[in-house]
C-alpha cells in the first residue's frame, strides 16, 4: 500500500510536469489555443496566444488519465494519473495534499446532479459530493477543492467524505499532510474522525463519542478502505494498527443518518460497526 501511494505521488508529479504538452483542461479565451474535453465532445480553437489552464470542472467535463486542472494562482493542481489516483499537489511541497485512489483507467466526471463521479468503463464506482444539480468543481487559490452550487455556495470540500467511504478513500488526522478528512452522514449529525493520537472515533454532533477503535498511541495514523474489502488504520511507518477484513472486494463503509456505521457489499450489510 505504501509503495502504491509513493508510486501515485511520483506519477502525479510527472503529470503536472506536462503543462506544456496539452494535458491540461483549459479555458478558451479569445485568441487562444486550447483543447476543451467534455462528456459529449472535444473541440479546439486556434490562434497565437496560449490558453489559461482551467481551475474548474463544469457539469459534463471530465479528467482522463494525465489531465489536470490548476488554481488560478498556479500553485495548486488536481490531476488524474494513469494509476487511477486523483491527487492534489502544491507547488514546492512534496507529497499529495489530498488523494483518492481507485484503479487504472478510471475517469473523473463532473455530473449534472452535482457530484464528481468516478467511472470505470461504463460503471460508476464512486461519487464525490452531494445532490446539487448544476454544481461545479473548483480548485481555489487557497488549495481548497470545492463543489459549488449554482449560488456559489460550497456543498462539499476536500475535507469531507459524505455517507459512503468507497475504495481508495482515506480519513486523515489534522497532523498529517493536507489536514483532516472526515466521513459525514448526509444530515451532518454524525462524523467518523481519525484523531491525531491514532484513535478512529464515531461522533454525534462533533462531541459525543459513540464508537471507537481504541487505538490511541499511534499518532499520525490514517484510516483506509481498500478495494479488496479491507478497512483498516495504518501508522506512519506503514504498519496496520486496526483492521476489519470483509474479504469481499468492493465493500464500502457507510455512515447513515441514524448514526449507524456499517460495512456493505452491494446490498448486503457485512457488519455493523456501531
Amino acid at each position: 500500500m505504501l509503495k502504491s501511494t509513493l508510486r501515485s505521488a511520483a506519477a502525479f508529479a510527472a503529470a503536472l510536469a506536462t503543462v506544456a504538452t496539452g494535458a491540461a483542461l483549459a479555458t478558451t479565451p479569445a485568441h487562444a489555443t486550447a483543447t476543451v474535453t467534455t462528456a459529449a465532445s472535444t473541440t479546439s480553437t486556434t490562434s497565437t496566444t496560449q490558453a489559461a489552464v482551467s481551475d474548474t470542472l463544469l457539469p459534463g467535463q471530465k479528467l482522463l488519465a494525465g489531465q489536470y486542472i490548476r488554481s488560478k494562482s498556479g500553485v495548486f493542481g488536481l490531476a488524474m494519473t494513469r494509476y487511477g489516483t486523483l491527487g492534489l499537489t502544491q507547488r514546492g511541497v512534496k507529497g499529495l495534499l489530498w488523494q483518492a485512489t481507485f484503479r487504472p483507467g478510471v475517469v473523473a466526471v463532473m455530473g449534472s446532479g452535482g457530484s464528481l463521479t468516478i467511472i470505470y468503463g461504463r460503471t460508476q464506482i464512486a461519487s464525490i459530493g452531494a445532490n446539487s444539480p448544476g454544481a461545479k468543481l473548483v480548485l481555489q487559490n487557497t488549495g481548497n477543492l470545492e463543489i459549488l452550487n449554482t449560488r456559489g455556495k460550497a456543498v462539499w470540500n476536500r475535507h469531507m467524505v459524505i455517507n459512503t467511504m468507497t475504495q481508495g478513500w482515506q480519513l486523515v488526522p489534522t497532523t498529517a499532510l493536507g489536514g483532516n478528512t472526515v466521513l459525514y452522514s448526509t444530515n451532518r449529525v454524525y462524523t467518523l474522525v481519525m484523531r491525531p493520537d491514532g484513535d478512529l472515533v464515531l461522533l454525534q454532533n462533533g462531541k459525543t463519542v459513540l464508537w471507537r477503535t481504541g487505538t490511541a498511541g499511534h499518532p499520525g495514523s490514517i484510516a483506509l478502505m481498500q478495494s479488496d474489502g479491507w478497512f483498516f488504520t495504518r501508522d506512519t511507518n506503514g504498519y496496520m494498527v486496526w483492521e476489519f477484513a470483509t474479504r469481499r472486494a468492493g465493500a464500502v463503509v457507510q455512515l447513515l443518518d441514524t448514526g449507524r456505521l456499517q460495512l456493505v457489499h452491494g446490498r448486503t450489510v457485512v457488519k455493523v460497526l456501531h
